[in-house]
């Protein structure tokens, strides 16, 4: 199962994408299956939820896709305080914010 937030249009050509590259090999046997994470299928057309959509394809369990979104939460708390940051100011703050996420899930320590 191939997830990726716009597959609806990427899978079309991903077969000649494989055979171009010098560093990918498709197996000939493959059964793929194409999804969009839960967090993205949401903003697609109407079709792209039915057909991509995690929901409704036997097996697939539910995930967003991509771990990220799920970090905007938690930034949002640091938001004031890098609004008014300079650029390079803002992006040490959100590179602190990120590594210390990290760092807590590295040492397996969960707020409350």
């Amino acid at each position: 199962m191939l997830i990726y937030d716009v597959m609806c249009k990427f899978w079309i050509h991903l077969k000649e994408r494989f055979e171009e590259s010098d560093y990918l090999e498709l197996p000939t046997d493959a059964n793929i299956r194409y999804a969009i994470g839960t967090f993205h299928v949401r903003g697609h057309i109407a079709p792209c939820f039915y057909r991509y959509a995690l929901t409704y394809m036997p097996g697939a369990g539910l995930i967003d896709g991509e771990i990220l979104e799920s970090l905007w939460s938690v930034l949002n708390h640091i938001s004031p305080s890098a609004r008014s940051a300079s650029d390079a100011h803002r992006e040490e703050i959100l590179n602190d914010m990120m590594n210390h996420s990290n760092f807590k899930k590295l040492v397996v320590i969960r707020e409350c």
